[in-house]
């Protein structure tokens, strides 16, 4: 099931006992998760039935013990366990796979993982058979210019065909970048009424080199070469700094390589001065590179800045080079 088929289920009414949400799309994950927080939990009784947990630091036997207790306020209560540890997903048997069995009627149990799934697991065959397996794949390019001429319709705006290309080509491909994009632009023109692609010229130069640079920096950590490629390219044709680029890459790679190291996980994003929500992505993108690869993709990089700085070569070769070197690498 794809985030449309689950939003037209929720707008049925249809609320399935479990979920389990994947996929790199998270702006339509988090907004599937709020879809279903409005249609269950009443604003005066989140505080009792809704809960909000770091997959991460709980065990199997909490997430059936808050699973099974009964609703205080709301008809149903809505659990929703982030980024669950490896070895919940895991798990051949146990208690939470006795519960997924059979899941309670009065509560909402949703997984929600940031990347990819086994398919084979007991756990995930298990949700597919009681409940709702849900992926929040990246939209295309298409599909994204679609989606932000109906957001703008919703807010009583008509979002023309070439201002929509050029909001996604802002955003980089990324929904929730071209969506802030779009919600510049609308404060921008006032009010409602048709926003042309002279409005969005007005906004973008800026954002496109931004969101460009995400977008590079997250395909390296997710080990898509060709979209990290393509990135880079259009980085150095804006006249983006190489040394710059370089350097917000070795950042992610060092957040990758920091946060295998760390002992706490929970204290991380304190540590290292960043917002959680980054830290929650680099524990997805750890997935993809272990400590060694990690380490190797550092001394790619450190490669690149001494090759740049003592000529042994052109900026754009030598990035794409280690670039393909560190995707293609072992994990």
């Amino acid at each position: 099931m794809d985030w449309q088929e689950l939003d037209r289920e929720l707008e049925q009414g249809k609320i399935a006992p479990v979920y389990l949400f994947y996929g790199n799309e998270s702006y339509l994950l988090e907004r599937a998760l709020k879809t279903l927080q409005e249609k269950l939990v009443p604003a005066e009784a989140a505080a009792f039935d809704y809960q909000e947990l770091d997959g991460r630091e709980m065990t199997a036997g909490k997430i059936v013990l808050l699973a099974a207790t009964p609703p205080a306020l709301a008809p149903r209560r809505l659990v929703v366990v982030k980024d669950p540890a490896a070895e919940i997903l895991k798990a051949g048997e146990g208690d939470l796979l006795a519960y997924l069995e059979n899941p309670a009627p009065t509560t909402c149990l949703v997984l929600a993982v940031n990347g990819s799934i086994d398919k084979r697991l007991k756990l995930v065959k298990l949700i597919q058979q009681t409940g709702r397996l849900v992926e929040f794949l990246p939209l295309k390019a298409a599909e994204l210019e679609k989606w932000l001429q109906r957001e703008a319709r919703e807010q009583g705006y008509n979002l023309h065909p070439a201002a929509a290309r050029a909001l996604a080509q802002a955003g980089g491909g990324d929904l929730r970048l071209a969506r802030n994009e779009l919600y510049k632009v609308m404060t921008y023109t006032g009010q409602p009424g048709t926003i042309t692609p002279a409005d969005v010229e007005a906004l973008v130069p800026a954002a496109a080199a931004e969101a460009t640079i995400f977008q590079l920096v997250d395909a390296l950590g997710n080990r898509n070469a060709t979209l990290a490629i393509n990135s880079l390219r259009r980085l150095l044709e804006r006249g983006e700094a190489p040394l710059s680029i370089l350097a917000m890459l070795a950042r992610q790679v060092r957040l990758i390589y920091q946060y295998h190291l760390a002992a706490d996980k929970r204290e991380l994003a304190a540590r290292l001065g960043v917002k959680p929500f980054v830290v929650q992505k680099v524990a997805g993108q750890a997935r993809n590179f272990s400590l060694p690869a990690a380490a190797r993709a550092l001394e790619e990089l450190l490669k690149v800045d001494t090759g740049i700085k003592t000529g042994q070569g052109g900026a754009g070769p030598l990035l794409e080079k280690a670039i393909w070197t560190i995707i293609k690498g072992e994990h």
